[in-house]
């Protein structure tokens, strides 16, 4: 049986616009009005057009196979899964027009009659087993892959069967893993790829209130509205622009109709008079990496405990996020399914550090060497990397801090820390994938996976997540939010939490 491990969300390097934000079901208004500044109005409206900005050119539209961000921001408009988790943690029905859970575990599904894909086929159970067969190789839904049975009655009616349930597959323990179970056209599929698992390019299919219209050389795309779409959506056409500039500014002078701020320049903006303002807390914890290789300093729990005593976890959690998250002391976001405050804060005590350096052979004269590594481009991860190794060298550590470029070195494992923030799904089994598939902190502890393994219900999940941070294999630090200004005359929908994005066919002009 193929283990269940693989995350559901690749990392989170940035905040960009438009993917790797989860959010809750509400966010916060935006401060009183004051009199004074405004943004300048766009021709979106007059249009029935939305511009919104990207941060790169995208490789692919292979809604099972893609790796980046841009990539996802397409893919959720343009195709669609079968159930969709809401905030309030309900399973709607987006492609079915029922399912039914049988006493022997066993799932029954009903389609819509007469789904239109883009390419005016229909969809039918053979597209939902199709897409099934080709998910081995996605880095979301590869735990999926071979956990299902599908029976097809006809072209309307099927059944799923769980034949690996009493092992941890069943339809419950797979529903996170569904929300990304993009359907997808199988006649149309087979014209273009040699085998299912092959990757498909920039073109697409599927049953979205949007259809891929063009891509510009210089990686602009533009969706069209899809008359026949078995739903509801107002915006005619969405224009998604590569800003190779500043997309705060592109968003102040009107070329764009929403964006992302960090928390300080949200302030100050969403006090604009034609803005309206929303925040949401995100699927995702901001962390250290500690190196757990043989040979490193960081290999040694009592070390690892002696940097979590060393520093002031608040000061680089505010640091770290810009001012725009909560101080993590639990390795799971908050929008994990069972999270609870349940792990040892190890709050600062430069002595208590100090104590356990020494239990380690460390001294004043012989101290830790560390090589801290964060991406240069994340200013407030370089400023927070600044303050930690300020923060360590009150105890036993010499730290070093290497900006890179990529993401490489976190693989390679060329460092002793290194920060980054990671998304997962709001099952608690998600995370540990970042002991095996991923497994960045190269830590190998049969405790961890036991603890994993034990997971069946609230107190066994919280047990684990307790288990798993007192490691400091990852050692959290910050919980983020997501900051977003929208064009004042936008009719704008709920942010999904599942899939970390907001559905633009809930949005309209007023």
């Amino acid at each position: 049986m193929k283990k269940i491990t693989a995350l559901m969300l690749v990392l989170i390097l940035a905040m960009a616009l438009l993917a790797g934000c989860g959010g809750s079901s509400g966010g916060s208004s935006a401060p009183a009005e004051p009199e004074g500044k405004a943004r300048t109005a766009g021709s979106s409206q007059a249009e029935n057009a939305l511009n919104i900005g990207l941060t790169n050119a995208a490789n692919t539209f292979d809604p099972h196979l893609f790796a980046l961000q841009v990539e996802d921001a397409v893919i959720l408009q343009t195709y669609e899964p079968l159930l969709l988790t809401m905030n309030d943690g309900t399973l709607a029905d987006i492609l079915t027009e029922s399912h039914t859970v049988n006493e022997d575990g066993s799932v029954d599904f009903v389609l819509k009659e007469g789904v239109k894909f883009h390419s005016g086929d229909t969809l039918c159970a053979e597209d939902v087993e199709y897409t099934l067969s080709r998910i081995e190789n996605s880095a979301l839904l590869a735990p999926v892959y071979g956990m299902i049975e599908m029976e097809i009655q006809d072209d309307l009616h099927f059944t799923w069967k769980f034949p690996y349930a009493d092992q941890g597959a069943s339809f419950e323990a797979l529903t996170p893993y569904l929300d990304g179970l993009e359907i997808v056209n199988k006649s149309w599929m087979e014209e273009r790829l040699a085998v299912p698992t092959d990757k498909l390019g920039l073109e697409e299919d599927g049953t979205g209130a949007y259809y891929l219209d063009s891509v510009a050389d210089n990686g602009d795309i533009t969706l069209k509205r899809f008359e026949d779409y078995h739903g509801e959506a107002s915006i005619d056409t969405i224009n998604m622009k590569v800003i190779t500039g500043d997309a705060e500014m592109a968003f102040e002078s009107g070329d764009l109709d929403l964006t992302t701020y960090k928390k300080s320049t949200y302030d100050v903006v969403s006090q604009y008079t034609n803005v309206q303002a929303m925040s949401y807390p995100v699927n995702s914890v901001g962390m250290f990496i500690n190196n757990c290789s043989e040979g490193k300093p960081t290999a040694d729990l009592k070390v690892r405990q002696a940097i979590a005593y060393a520093i002031d976890r608040e000061e680089i959690a505010r640091t770290a996020s810009d001012d725009g998250g909560e101080t993590a002391y639990v390795m799971a976001s908050p929008m994990v399914t069972y999270w609870a405050d349940v792990a040892d804060h190890f709050d600062q005590d430069v002595e208590k550090s100090k104590e356990l350096m020494t239990e380690a052979g460390y001294s004043d004269a012989n101290r830790a060497p560390l090589t801290i590594i964060a991406l240069g481009t994340q200013t407030e991860w370089v400023s927070a990397c600044e303050i930690m190794k300020e923060q360590l060298e009150q105890s036993y550590f010499t730290v070093t801090i290497d900006q890179v470029t990529g993401t490489d070195r976190y693989f390679t494992g060329d460092f002793d820390l290194g920060i980054l923030a990671v998304g997962l799904t709001s099952n608690y089994v998600s995370y540990k994938g970042l002991f095996t598939d991923l497994n960045i902190s190269f830590y190998t502890g049969q405790d961890v996976m036991d603890a994993f393994d034990a997971i069946k219900d609230e107190a066994s999940t919280q047990e684990a997540m307790k288990v798993v941070t007192e490691t400091l294999a990852y050692m959290p630090v910050y919980y983020p939010y997501a900051y977003y200004i929208f064009d004042d005359q936008l009719n704008v929908g709920e942010m999904n939490s599942a899939t970390s994005a907001f559905f633009f066919r809930e949005f309209s002009w007023k």
